[in-house]
């Protein structure tokens, strides 16, 4: 198996991650938007005898999996050619940029992302000095839209934390980047506004200061990896002020101490369904995919209807599904056939469309459950269920998480699975522990714990007496419970 460079713990397109199904390799998609062009050549790619399974991740991502040859040089070449692999390997190991699925069309928002975006990742791919910072390095930029990344939206779950957070804001004198930063699952306060011009200069200062703790810098020149190495131990360490101070002397005049207003939050379960653009008379189309999966199949035909019913784009998006833009209104209905013929949906109120789930066995090590599987047979349970979901249903998100670490999602659902060895009939099996609500608390109070089998039930019973209703949940907690975070049944 001859791969470019050296595997790595994080998934990256020049070497490949060992799972039980073969190898996984993961496409950074800067902001999650690809072109007609690079929507033709992941095609291209996995019609050349890989025939992966193509998963849509929680960072905008596509993973392929079940990779049984490492890929040839003619394949790297293809993805460079059309800016889906970087030009130096070693680059490929950080994060993508994360952005708003909806940048440029997003009727609400106050800037149009995509540039900078660009811009960034164009920075990164001409400073390989940078593919040393930590793989968890990450940089998200939020337009203020509907749709919106960060913490703007009223459900926890729908966040998605990056370590530098740039968010429009609207001053007096214009529009302005709001940095954040992340870590521990939240976003710090800097205080500080940019210029939406200077953002670029900007990152790549944070960047290099961020480089310097998470390297030896005494002239040995020599990593080192027990030194920890993500934001939130830099912040621990110096706090905010110091590591700001450090960037302001590579930076002295770009960051202005500014009071930002609140920022707007998002819609509900605005990346679903078929929204309305700011270009007039378009729309776009946001698809579900159970756990981010699509096959080969529906990647080609995906391809094919969006040349033919929009301008050759898809959007992957942080929430592990596909949008579709530039659509003219009338040719919806057409469209939303088509895709009904391939298994696909814009609906936001199936049972399923916000479950998520960690790779779990047999391709983690560290997981106690095969989440995957379980979280597939749990959407077929719900469905049959709730045959009639449009009636029932706003989407409930369910994470299955097959150890604490919790990989899949990072902010608490509505109602979480957390998988763990329990005993039953003199030995040890697969199970669950369940947590209900997304308060601070819940992730602390398991409701109930059983093997999957058992649990499928409880949830039906959730489901069918959320809200603001008194839950009795057996055997292990006899007391009563309120999920009053889970709005399910609309009656």
């Amino acid at each position: 198996m001859d791969w470019l460079v050296k595997s790595d713990v994080c998934p990256g397109l020049f070497y490949g991650t060992p799972a039980a199904d073969g190898f996984l390799v993961r496409l950074r998609i800067a902001g999650g938007l690809l072109n007609q062009q690079q929507v033709r050549a992941i095609a291209q790619v996995i019609t050349q005898g890989h025939n992966p399974t193509l998963q849509v991740t929680n960072r905008g991502n596509l993973q392929l999996r079940g990779i049984k040859t490492a890929p040839t040089p003619e394949t790297f070449q293809i993805l460079q050619a059309v800016g889906l692999a970087a030009q130096h390997p070693e680059i490929d190991r950080l994060r993508n940029f994360m952005a708003s699925p909806t940048a440029g069309i997003d009727p609400q928002e106050l800037l149009d992302t995509r540039p900078y975006i660009q811009a960034l990742d164009t920075y990164i791919q001409n400073h390989p000095e940078l593919a040393t910072l930590p793989a968890k390095f990450s940089v998200g930029i939020d337009g203020s839209g509907q749709v919106g990344i960060g913490v703007r939206s009223p459900r926890p779950w729908e966040h998605r934390y990056n370590e530098i957070q740039l968010s429009a804001v609207a001053l007096e004198d214009g529009i302005y980047f709001h940095l954040s930063l992340g870590g521990d699952k939240k976003l710090w306060d800097s205080n500080m506004v940019v210029k939406p011009a200077d953002s670029v200069a900007l990152v790549g200062a944070l960047a290099a200061v961020y480089l310097d703790y998470s390297q030896d810098r005494s002239g040995s020149g020599v990593e080192l990896p027990s030194r920890p190495q993500r934001m939130k131990h830099l912040l621990q360490d110096w706090g905010i002020d110091s590591y700001l101070q450090r960037v302001h002397q590579l930076l002295p005049e770009t960051l202005v101490s500014r009071e930002a207003p609140t920022l707007a939050p998002t819609l509900p379960y605005a990346h679903w369904g078929v929204h309305s653009q700011k270009q007039p008379e378009l729309a776009y189309m946001g698809i579900n995919l159970p756990l981010g999966q699509v096959t080969a199949k529906q990647w080609l035909r995906l391809g094919d209807l969006t040349a033919t019913f929009g301008t050759g784009e898809l959007r992957l998006t942080p929430w592990q599904s596909i949008l579709l833009p530039n659509i003219p209104p009338n040719q919806v209905p057409e469209l939303l056939e088509k895709l009904a013929e391939l298994g696909l949906s814009a609906s936001n109120s199936s049972p399923d469309a916000a479950i998520v789930a960690c790779a779990g066995k047999p391709g983690c090590a560290a997981s106690a459950t095969h989440t995957q599987n379980h979280a597939l047979e749990l959407a077929t349970y719900l469905r049959q269920k709730f045959p009639e979901p449009a009636k029932a249903f706003a989407p409930v998100n369910i994470h299955l998480t097959g150890c604490a670490k919790s990989c899949a999602q990072p902010s608490p659902a509505e109602i979480t699975l957390l998988g763990k060895m329990i005993p039953q009939d003199g030995g040890m099996v697969e199970g669950y522990d369940v947590y209900v609500g997304d308060g601070e608390r819940s992730p602390n109070l398991p409701a109930y714990q059983g093997t999957f089998a058992e649990i499928l039930p409880q949830i039906t019973h959730l489901l069918q007496n959320g809200g603001d209703k008194k839950v009795s949940i057996p055997p292990q907690r006899g007391e009563d419970i309120c999920p009053k975070n889970i709005k399910l049944l609309q009656k």
